[in-house]
């Protein structure tokens, strides 16, 4: 049901233009690993089949003096690709729909989460209408009014959820379940499909509650068996194992035990290990 592509088309590199640019995209990362906070940094710039361009930058072990940059093999945590794995969910919601098991892209979420309400103090945004086969028949009482946060909205930036779960910090460890009775006493804060506006909440819950109607019932798996064992994508994942080197994971939180950096809490679960003071790791 995909539209048909056309070959690649091969692109004669360098171009001079287009090397300007990319030694100017060098130029800017160098100077960002200046930030502190931040120990390194791998890019990449491809064009169809062909690499155009990478880089690595900083240190592989920011507490190592010694320590050298990274490589195309650099283990980086979930921070690493952050917001690209936006496209995980979105990739499943466009395959439910080929195969059927999601109805429409403009179906309001409540359609596959029963439970799903917020408030909506900000207007009256309609829903994209749904054709049915009841259409022209005289309807029996009422008709609930669909949600306006439709599946669609949601993979755009345009459902008005909140950027993520109020009331909760990384260290919550909920489900679905748990972050839908939260939404039930907060609020939108756009009107759905009139304005753009930045919810990780969105893509979160968008994966979490189609992942339940899948096969797997698990959003990970599906992830795993749909999308990275098909390509080959073996040190990509969502847990670190021993065969990676790293058991430890280390989060930023401020006096209130609350992680700003990460937008996620409730639909995904951390083991944080606390200590006292900032570890210091050699390179092996």
């Amino acid at each position: 049901m995909c539209p048909q592509h056309p070959e690649p088309v091969p692109l004669a590199h360098p171009v001079p233009v287009l090397k300007e640019a990319l030694e100017k995209v060098e130029r800017i990362l160098r100077q960002a690993l200046s930030a502190p906070g931040l120990a390194a940094m791998s890019a990449v710039v491809i064009h169809n089949d062909t690499v155009l361009w990478t880089g690595n930058f900083g240190k592989k072990n920011g507490s190592d003096p010694a320590s050298g940059p990274p490589n195309e093999y650099t283990m980086y945590r979930s921070a690493g690709i952050s917001s690209v794995s936006k496209i995980f969910p979105v990739l499943m919601l466009y395959r439910l729909w080929e195969e059927g098991i999601v109805a429409s892209l403009d179906d309001p979420l409540e359609r596959y989460a029963s439970s799903f309400t917020i408030n909506n103090p900000l207007g009256m945004a309609p829903a994209p209408k749904q054709q049915s086969l009841m259409d022209g028949l005289e309807e029996v009482g009422p008709a609930p009014r669909p949600s306006p946060v439709t599946l669609r909205r949601m993979a755009s930036q345009l459902s008005g959820l909140p950027r993520r779960l109020r009331s909760t910090s990384l260290l919550w460890r909920g489900s679905t379940q748990e972050a839908l009775s939260l939404l039930k006493d907060d609020v939108l804060v756009a009107d759905p499909g009139t304005r753009c506006h930045y919810s990780t909440l969105a893509f979160s819950l968008l994966a979490h509650v189609l992942a339940a109607h899948t096969a797997q019932g698990d959003y990970q798996r599906w992830v795993s068996e749909n999308v990275l064992e098909p390509l080959g994508m073996a040190d990509t994942g969502f847990d670190l194992t021993p065969p990676h080197g790293q058991l430890v994971r280390f989060y930023p939180l401020d006096r209130r035990g609350l992680s700003p950096g990460f937008d996620v809490p409730g639909l995904n679960t951390y083991r944080v290990l606390r200590l006292l003071r900032k570890p210091v790791f050699q390179t092996q």
